[in-house]
């Protein structure tokens, strides 16, 4: 049980380490250094790396180390898609029984925005970005839909980090995609409401394809 959770600690901690774009696509990491940052003995740390691996988000090259993947076009495409299917599906079903408290959380994400739309911080607006789309999700009410939408927006923050990571060029456009999206729901007309949030997740795969 000890290894099981230190496999976990060790998982996570690589994980929320690409996340946050401290390790670049293409870079190496190696099983010595992790036993050394993470003081653990080198069994947890090669079964996380082989889970890792298995999800694709680690290339294991012999007698070099872990390479962190490149997500290819044609995955960007899928995960789009896989979007668009998963949170239009979500907003079709809870659109029509939304309550004012759940329009206010989305207004209050916007407003957020609000405070941050002059920064070049790729991370703060991708966050408040992935806030917003879990956010609206949730009002679904449905966890499977959930966890669907939270592993693919481990995805999207790759691909945040290996396509803009550098510096978030300002688009009004993008937080403006958000404000409409919340006031269709509010005047009740989801057809809308659905084509703009379809427009809002395609962004990402127009920028950079």
């Amino acid at each position: 049980m000890r290894e099981h959770s230190l496999k976990n600690l060790v998982y996570e901690g690589i994980l929320g380490d690409i996340l946050k774009g401290v390790y670049q696509p293409n870079a190496i990491i190696n099983e010595k250094n992790l036993v050394e940052q993470y003081q653990v003995s080198k069994t947890p740390v090669r079964e996380a790396l082989v889970q890792l691996c298995s999800e694709g988000i680690l290339n294991n090259i012999p007698r070099l180390g872990y390479q962190i993947s490149m997500i290819t076009p044609g995955e960007i495409v899928e995960i789009i898609e896989f979007r668009k299917i998963i949170e239009v599906g979500a907003m079709e079903s809870c659109c029509h029984r939304l309550t004012e408290e759940q329009i206010q959380e989305l207004r209050d994400v916007n407003e957020y925005t609000k405070t941050v739309e002059h920064s070049k911080d790729t991370k703060i607006h991708w966050e408040i970005n992935e806030r917003f789309h879990k956010k609206l999700c949730s009002f679904a009410n449905n966890r499977y839909l959930d966890k669907a939408l939270n592993e693919s927006m481990r995805t999207c923050t790759r691909i945040a980090n290996q396509y803009f990571i550098k510096s978030w060029e300002s688009d009004e456009e993008e937080g403006g995609n958000h404000y409409r999206l919340v006031q269709a729901l509010e005047e009740g007309r989801p057809e809308l409401a659905k084509e703009i949030l379809v427009y809002d997740i395609e962004m990402m795969k127009n920028r950079m394809l």
